[in-house]
């Protein structure tokens, strides 16, 4: 049960440990506001009798009972269900932002900062949203309610039957549109990528918009953006409410199926009027937890894309290595070297030659020959596809690759301006140079 509970809401064990704990406080905190019903039937039975009369003192101990009863679970659902949710979406965020730091750069090649901005922050929230109003809602609820119809089967089936027969169908309608509720969320998660690239991208480029006069242009597509990420989102709300709202009309319908067979029933002489009147009460207390259960679980099929997500970055496979790297010099060396970004695009075949400590080593070559992914390679930034690259004699993809780059100091070709003219820019490795050299150069 732990590890499903692990893989589909993306919990540590110790989180998966808590959401147990916390559905088993949502039970007993359920089960306990049936209490008061217990004590109400009771005391109308009585009332309807005549007989309650010198009981007033005994039921207001009892009632002052049922408040203890029922704040002690909520006292105990409050502390494990919001405590440990919290606590575990820090380790979550913490989790998260570890596993990126350890994967190879050929997973953040398929992923934009967008997209991986939003799996941190946005879904990390809506997980934590979840794990803190839903989760334990929802299957506490479940479980209280199908204790409490069982027990009604054993105390009179024919009701048991005509209260109970509504629930498993307003279920099912929600839960069968998990499929299609997923594809409406996935299609607004896109859209609202989309939309965080652009913001993202008009910060950075804003300067160069309003140079070059174009800012108008630029945030007529953004509001195109916006548009169509408030289309979506209505989209998956409509899809959302169509299958809930249905769910609760079929809820509905089971006081009047309790009515109808109750009073059946009743004319019959099988039932009394005070068995009637406590199916009446228990149908209504479990008719309107569960119309909210049904949002919960609606709430809950939402939460495949972002699950999805988190454990896709979990479960890629991070660059891992010994730590203990005591090479012999420090010659770095490619052995019948075969890469490629994507499958049948080859970048380097069977690549072989030897940079020697102290020389220095040159890789010339045309624009997109393999040069930088050359650079990439021995560094560890990604794996090779075929051969090997070994550092002194050993192996780099046995490694770690921090370990690794702890032996390497590199240089990237970034290129950054300062603010200033282009010939300023250039006249920087030389500052007493001439124009007619700058130029030259």
């Amino acid at each position: 049960m732990k590890q499903i509970m692990m893989k589909r809401f993306a919990l540590t064990e110790k989180g998966a440990e808590d959401m147990l704990k916390a559905i088993l406080a949502v039970t007993l905190s359920d089960l306990a506001l049936m209490i008061p019903v217990g004590l109400l039937f009771t005391f109308t039975g009585e009332y309807l009798a005549g007989t309650a009369a010198g009981h007033w003192a005994y039921y207001l101990l009892l009632a002052a009972a049922c408040l203890v009863l029922i704040y002690i679970p909520n006292y105990w659902q409050y502390n494990a269900t919001f405590f440990a949710t919290y606590v575990e979406s820090g380790k979550r965020r913490i989790s998260l932002a570890e596993k990126l730091r350890k994967l190879p750069l050929s997973f953040f090649g398929k992923k934009d900062l967008a997209d991986l901005t939003n799996t941190i922050m946005a879904d990390s929230e809506t997980l934590e949203h979840a794990s803190s109003h839903q989760i334990p809602q929802f299957y506490g609820s479940l479980i209280s309610t199908a204790l409490i119809c069982i027990g009604l089967f054993f105390y009179k089936w024919e009701m048991a039957l005509a209260a109970v027969w509504p629930i498993p169908i307003a279920i099912f309608i929600v839960a069968a549109s998990k499929k299609m509720q997923a594809h409406f969320i996935r299609r607004q998660s896109e859209s609202k990528v989309r939309l965080n690239d652009a913001v993202q991208e008009f910060i950075e480029v804003s300067r160069d918009l309003k140079s070059c006069n174009a800012e108008d242009a630029y945030l007529l597509e953004l509001e195109e953006k916006i548009d169509d990420v408030e289309k979506k989102a209505i989209g998956a709300e409509l899809g959302q409410a169509v299958f809930i709202v249905s769910a609760q009309l079929i809820l509905k319908i089971g006081i009047g199926t309790v009515a109808v067979v109750g009073s059946a029933l009743l004319l019959q002489g099988r039932l009394n009027v005070m068995e009637f009147f406590s199916f009446l009460l228990v149908a209504s207390r479990l008719y309107e937890p569960m119309s909210g259960n049904l949002i919960n679980l609606g709430m809950l099929n939402l939460l495949t894309v972002p699950v999805e997500r988190m454990n896709e970055i979990a479960e890629h496979p991070a660059q891992t290595g010994t730590t203990d790297f005591h090479p012999e010099g420090y010659d770095v060396r490619f052995e019948n070297v075969g890469f490629s970004y994507e499958q049948d695009k080859t970048v380097l075949n069977d690549v072989s030659f030897t940079a020697k400590q102290g020389e220095v080593t040159a890789l010339v070559g045309p624009s997109g020959g393999g040069k930088t992914t050359v650079s990439r390679l021995a560094a560890r930034f990604w794996d090779v596809s075929r051969g090997r690259i070994t550092v002194g004699g050993q192996d780099i993809s046995r490694i770690d690759p921090e370990t690794l780059l702890g032996v390497y100091s590199i240089v990237f070709q970034d290129v950054t301006l300062f603010n200033n003219s282009i010939l300023e820019n250039i006249r920087v490795g030389k500052k007493e140079a001439t124009d007619d050299e700058v130029l030259a150069a």
